[in-house]
């Protein structure tokens, strides 16, 4: 993304120093692009939703996610931090059939997508349509295609300032709201209690798990934004990196400084998304639910102006329709720069040899081939075709979150092939990552088994 730019070249003979104090929050940045990429999804659209179908008996899913998610983030930015490289790199060297790991992320997430943009894209559609006179279809179009215009030229540093602040002012204003609306608490408190609600349908909360503080691509996308901060390892040229496994004590107390910084951030932005998303549960508990509000198809825009309209009035209305339109644009832009640089890493590693000298091969070619038509042109039509942001979103969610434990299984694997003992993870954060595993394992079957059991 934008504000994330590549370190300097500089010549080193090893890890540069960590920073320390305040200067560790010069760092905060591929946290918060983490955090935005998710916004629009799993907190703003399917955290009302739930809230209005269960009100606060699955508080103990929401803080499990948060929670289980940072150290699948954790992971994958360790083996950047560590290693200077993006995780498709190491991915590509694991044991087994040729590339198998990178056709085992990159096929499910060519499906997630052209399912997910058009999904956030018609959802910012369906917002601007209440502000602006025009169908939503056409709204939809100037979205997609505004957004892959700027990942194209690669300039919108001063697009993602303005809609940031906007995001923020959305984010303050649903908790100043949920506030006022004042939740149950008693209830709120009985919804940690580890236990399904009886009418618990998983179809209606998997896309929710799945987005909640961002999808197994999100995920993967911290990799790429932390080398690209030059965080770590990731700051020494590729020809000047050693083998992690032949680093000095030196360099190692180096890199766990560094580690910590990589920490801080992304605990900042967990910290951050967990507040939004309580409060947006809050709203739909207490707004949506007891008037049996479910947003949902392309009223979606509308139903969830309720949550501010209710609290602030005509102001609030406004409020809201301004930071959908800001949130859901913001993700479109996010997630087509997120995804474009996962395919084109992905498609390069796939390729036979032969084939990755020729000009259509080269990285320039295949990012702009997959802005144009895998992020641009494809949704647009499927959004056409089908015409609802949440059903769209509903089937991206739902394939994130089925392939969460994929991702968060070759992680951990990978960093306890390339890194010294050190330098890994201890047990208690290993022990989490399994524990996410097994979450999303175990709701993954549950679906399956009300599928075919129901």
């Amino acid at each position: 993304m934008s504000q994330v730019t590549e370190a300097a070249p500089q010549r080193s003979t090893g890890v540069p120093e960590a920073p320390t104090g305040w200067r560790r929050f010069r760092y905060i940045g591929p946290g918060v692009l983490w955090a935005l990429a998710a916004l629009a999804t799993g907190e703003l659209l399917f955290t009302p939703r739930v809230g209005a179908q269960y009100g606060y008996s699955l508080m103990w899913a929401l803080v499990a996610v948060l929670v289980l998610k940072l150290f699948v983030t954790r992971e994958i930015g360790r083996y950047s931090v560590v290693t200077g490289r993006r995780l498709l790199t190491g991915l590509a060297d694991l044991p087994g059939p040729r590339r198998w790991a990178i056709w085992a992320i990159l096929v499910p997430q060519l499906v997630v997508g052209i399912a997910a943009i058009a999904g956030i894209a018609s959802a910012a559609g369906s917002a601007l349509a209440l502000a602006v006179p025009g169908p939503i279809q056409v709204w939809t179009g100037a979205v997609i295609a505004a957004a892959a215009g700027l990942v194209l030229v690669g300039h919108y540093t001063g697009v993602e300032w303005v809609s940031r602040v906007l995001g923020i002012a959305l984010a303050l204003g649903a908790v100043v709201a949920a506030i006022q609306v004042g939740p149950d608490l008693t209830e709120a408190a009985a919804g940690f209690v580890p236990v399904p609600p009886d009418d618990l349908q998983v179809a209606e909360i998997l896309p929710w798990l799945g987005f909640l503080s961002n999808g197994a691509a999100g995920l993967m996308w911290y990799s790429y934004w932390i080398t690209a901060k030059g965080i770590g390892h990731a700051g020494v040229p590729a020809a000047d990196r050693r083998d992690p496994r032949d680093l000095d004590s030196h360099q190692i107390d180096r890199v766990r400084g560094w580690l910590r910084t990589m920490t801080l951030d992304s605990t900042f932005a967990v910290v951050g998304v967990a507040l939004i998303t309580v409060a947006f549960l809050v709203l739909g508990a207490e707004l949506l639910r007891p008037e049996g509000i479910v947003p949902a198809e392309a009223d979606v825009a509308r139903d969830l102006t309720r949550l501010f309209s209710e609290v602030f009035g005509s102001v609030g209305f406004w409020l809201m329709v301004v930071g959908l339109v800001s949130a859901f644009w913001t993700a479109t832009l996010t997630n087509i720069d997120g995804w474009q640089r996962l395919y084109t890493d992905g498609v390069r590693r796939v390729l036979p040899e032969r084939l990755a000298e020729y000009s259509l091969a080269r990285p320039t070619v295949i990012s702009r081939t997959a802005i144009v038509v895998w992020l641009a042109t494809l949704p647009y039509a499927v959004f056409l075709i089908f015409g609802n942001p949440v059903a769209l979103l509903t089937l991206a969610g739902s394939i994130e979150a089925v392939h969460i434990p994929l991702v968060a299984g070759l992680v951990l694997w990978l960093n306890r092939r390339t890194m010294p003992r050190a330098l890994r993870a201890g047990w208690a954060a290993t022990a989490l990552v399994v524990a996410a595993v097994v979450f999303f394992t175990w709701f993954a079957l549950y679906y399956l088994w009300q599928q075919f059991a129901g």
